[in-house]
């Protein structure tokens, strides 16, 4: 099941499904001239999530450097396409989504490398690289 025409609004290339669209929230924007969503924001990590299970905590204050984000009028498509939503912002708007059957993938609004340090990981970052390791290890079991 899939989107028709499905586009980002960023490739103007007049679709009438733009799945991506320009933020149309209040994420902050700390930085003068920066996107539009720039600094932090607190979000709502939904219990049940791959998401949840990695960062375990519902609620969690998140950077972010963006313009673009999911169109929410897509929602239910996505969702019936097996897309769970994983995380929303203060006003409800999806700020990451999983796809449950795959065995890593989760894409997140936020970015948690501006969060990360050397000493202090963000949790993704370093449940991404255990898969990773987790795939190779497969991987080289099977050759």
């Amino acid at each position: 099941m899939g989107i028709e025409d499905a586009d980002t609004e960023e490739s103007q290339s007049g679709s009438s499904n733009y799945v991506v669209t320009p933020l149309s929230c209040a994420l902050p924007n700390r930085h003068a001239g920066g996107p539009m969503g720039s600094g932090d924001e607190q979000v709502r990590i939904l219990p049940g999530t791959r998401l949840h299970s990695i960062c375990g905590e519902r609620d969690a204050s998140e950077q972010y450097y963006c313009n673009y984000g999911a169109n929410e009028k897509f929602e239910a498509s996505f969702q019936a396409a097996g897309l769970r939503i994983s995380a929303r912002g203060a006003r409800g708007e999806t700020r990451a989504v999983e796809l449950p059957e795959h065995r890593f993938f989760l894409a997140t609004l936020f970015q948690p490398q501006l969060s990360s340090r050397p000493e202090a990981p963000h949790p993704l970052i370093l449940a991404f690289l255990r898969a990773a390791a987790r795939f190779r290890r497969s991987r080289s079991k099977r050759g």
